[in-house]
């Protein structure tokens, strides 16, 4: 059935804030992704690629759930490349 929700994807919805980050992600640059690449390195975390894109998206999806540090250690490869105030919403206008 075209456009169904499952029920794995009804419990555990993408929020706009994720998905606006994987919409992102997936524009990068070659040198974007090198910048990632470094920032991961530098911080001595010994992940692929993927495995840290997963970990930023998860502390977006949990942000209010987990302590500041958390979310800084798993979202901050990603901050010069995909700085949080671009995933925020634009306001509503009327």
């Amino acid at each position: 059935m075209v456009g169904s929700v499952t029920d794995a994807e009804a419990q555990f919805p993408i929020s706009a804030l994720v998905a606006r980050f994987i919409e992102r992600l997936t524009g990068l640059s070659a040198a974007q992704w090198e910048s990632i690449q470094q920032a991961i390195s530098a911080a001595g975390t010994r992940v692929e690629m993927l495995e840290a894109s997963r970990n930023a998206a998860v502390a977006l999806a949990v942000r209010d759930l987990i302590s500041i540090a958390q979310f800084d250690i798993l979202y901050s490869p990603f901050e010069l490349a995909i700085p949080l105030e671009s995933l925020e919403a634009p306001p509503d206008l009327d």
